[in-house]
Order: structure tokens, then sequence, then C-alpha cells
């Protein structure tokens, strides 16, 4: 147990891991990474790993461009190892109006330098035939697009960290972030306090808890997230393209010889992490099988082997998710030395090391590298969000994550 450090980073998951290693990078800053569980065990490894480029604004896909050359040079610069495809991805759209987003999608991808392109529904069968071009309407290839596996990277960053001389402190409970005057003057754990005058609360779908804790109100929602690893399928190949059916929100990818797959429910829900006790691991969170079932059935016509293969995993995770699809970043109001790096909005893992990277400069430098107004928690400014409509936006975000209406 250490007594003091620059910088706490409370959370290992992507984000958290990933801000520590930028921090650690920065030389000459003491930075400690504590998780109340093992570290990068919670839903960081649970996740699907999909990286999509093409988003609904400029700044998340520059972000998410850079997230990209990250994770292609993350072995190199981490020295940790991750396994990832470049397989580009399909969106694919059976209504008129998820083809209309597509349009919006394909201008924005151009303008911002991806490689998009409309193709039609007999060519994206060719590109991955497990998709079958039966009642698609319009359908973009994203070149850009790949995935990885989603357990070697917030464990990457934080042994990465770890070399850079961060201190790693697993099973270590935060019970408050302590302020003073305004001040944060660092945090109260279940073994002793760490004096800090910054703190960076990236702890997950406990967020909310830290911050609350510390008299701070954040408007983010912890969320289930399930998804299906299937056994292996002839033909299943690690560069048959993602892909992804907007209306029904349901997404696949090649994992181990067969396919990952999941849906954002239209329903989903949503989780108080304190009612469920100071013990809750992630690997314990209540699953239930029959939603993707029903969204198997909803695919058919396109996706028909998710009916018949058989499940090797179901597992899930538990991301954050904001009433307006925003990451929540940066710095808190009321209290210097209070950062966020919340709110991933089902999409976090996949642009951490972007957001990890930006998020230690604004620490160190007083800025980001990049406006990232957009995410901050200033942008509630009233703060009289109740968790009813807050939890009602959330959904709609969630059950709309490919822009389909």
């Amino acid at each position: 147990m250490i007594s003091k450090a620059d910088v706490v980073v409370i959370g290992s998951g992507g984000l958290g891991a990933a801000t520590a290693y930028y921090l650690s990078k920065r030389g000459g800053l003491s930075v400690a990474l504590i998780d109340k569980h093992e570290i990068g065990s919670q839903t960081s490894p649970r996740a699907a790993g999909m990286v999509s480029c093409v988003r609904k604004s400029d700044l998340m896909v520059g972000l998410i461009k850079d997230a990209c050359r990250k994770i292609e040079a993350f072995t190199e610069e981490t020295g940790q190892p991750l396994d990832w495809v470049h397989s580009g991805s399909l969106k694919i759209a059976r209504r008129p109006q998820d083809a209309e987003v597509i349009e919006d999608d394909l201008e924005r991808g151009r303008r911002t330098g991806l490689d998009v392109e409309l193709i039609s529904p007999e060519e994206a069968s060719r590109l991955n035939p497990f998709l079958q071009p039966t009642g698609v309407v319009a359908a973009m290839r994203i070149g850009d697009d790949r995935y990885f596996d989603p357990a070697q990277v917030a464990v990457g960053f934080a042994r990465a960290a770890a070399a850079q001389g961060a201190t790693l402190l697993p099973k270590t409970d935060v019970r408050a972030v302590n302020i003073v005057g305004g001040n944060v003057i660092g945090v109260t754990t279940a073994n002793g306090v760490i004096e800090s005058p910054v703190v960076v609360d990236a702890a997950g779908a406990w967020t909310r808890q830290v911050a609350e804790a510390s008299g701070i109100r954040v408007p983010l929602v912890p969320t289930r997230q399930q998804l299906i690893v299937t056994e292996p399928l002839d033909g299943a190949r690690a560069d048959l393209p993602m892909i992804r059916i907007m209306d029904a929100a349901v997404y696949t990818r090649p994992c181990q010889g067969g396919f990952l797959w999941g849906v954002y429910e239209e329903t989903p829900r949503f989780f108080d992490m304190q009612s469920l006790g100071a013990g809750f691991d992630v690997k314990d969170m209540p699953l239930d099988i029959e939603v993707l079932h029903a969204a198997a059935d909803e695919v058919k016509d396109q996706l028909p082997f998710l009916q018949t293969a058989k499940v090797r995993e179901f597992r899930g995770g538990i991301p954050t998710m904001t009433a307006d699809g925003h990451h929540i970043l940066g710095p808190a109001t009321g209290a210097t030395g209070f950062y966020f790096a919340s709110g991933c909005n089902v999409a976090g893992l996949s642009i951490s090391p972007a957001i990890g990277e930006a998020l230690a400069a604004w620490i160190v430098d007083g800025k980001p590298p990049v406006d990232l107004s957009p995410m901050s928690v200033a942008r509630f400014k009233d703060q009289s969000w109740s968790d009813d409509q807050l939890q009602h936006d959330a959904a709609w975000q969630y059950r709309h994550f490919y822009g389909a209406v």
C-alpha cells in the first residue's frame, strides 16, 4: 500500500488502464491504478472487441481513427500482446429510413477520409457468405473497421503502466474521494488513505458510486450487454467482415473459428450497483439468453446461422450509457482535481487508447489535444435529471446505437 501519488486512477478497465499508461509515459508522475477487483477483470474482457470507425460526429471519427493507429502499434508501444484482425465490416439496412442513415454515414465517412462505399446486397453476401441478401435494402462496406481480443487490452495497458513505474492496486476498494474546499486531496480505501491532488473516476459500472460517495452527481446508468460466442462453423474465417444489422441492432464478427454476436436490446436492463452489494462481480451478472434467441429470430432471413449455431460461451458485461450517447470525460464541476473517464456507451474499449491519451494530456497540460467539450460533464448544466428520464434516454441511445430510428 502506498500513501501518496500524483494521480490516482480508480478502475482498471480499458479507459482507466489506458489513462494510467499514458500518464505514466509522461514521466515524472507517480500514478496509482486502483481496482476493487483484479486488474482488467470486469466488463472490458467481456466486450465484443469490435472497432466501428463510422461514428455520429467528426470528433468521434477522429478519435477512433487515432485509436485504430494505436491498436495497430499496441504491441510495439506497450510490449504487451494484442491479437487483432483488420477485417472491415458491413453495415446493413433493411428499411428505407436506415438506408438514409447509411447515406449520411457515407458522406461523413468520405469527408473524414474513411474507406467506405455503398455496395449491393449481393456483393455484401459475396464478401461474407454468412450474410444472406434477402430483405436487404442497402449495404455499406467500411474498410477501416477491425476487431481485437478484448481480454488483452485493459490488462496490457495496466502492465505497460506498471513497467513505466505505475503502482497497481488490485482488490482495493475505494470508499470515497476526499475533497476539501473544493479540491481533491486523495482517496480513502479499505486499506488506508492515499494522498493525491488528482483522481480519475474510471470505475465503469461503479462510476456513480465513486462520485456520489463524494457528493458529485454524474448522469450515467450501468446497462447489461450480452453476447454469444458460437462453436466453430464450416466456412468461418477470421478475415470475414463484421456485420451490423441496423434496425435489429444485431452485430456479429468472426471469433475462434465461429462467430461472436450480440444485440442492443429493445428494453435494456439497468443496474443499481449499490443494491448488488459490495462483493458483486460482473461475472455474476444475471443473463437472459432468450433475448438473444429473439434477436436471432428477428434476423433469420439475413443471418440464418444464428438460430442453429451451437453456443460455446454466453457472457455479458455492464457498460455505462448516457442520455445523449456521448462519453463523460474530463473535469468534474465543483471539485478541482476530480476527472471522469466513463459513459462508454458500449464503445469504450475500442476507443480507449485515444481517450486515455487525451485525458492524460488534459490532466498534465491543463487542456486536451482536441476539443472534447461534447464529452464534458459540464454539458449537463442544471444537473436536474431524474433517474427515470436518464434511463428512458439511455435506453433510446442503446437501442439506436447504429443510428436507426
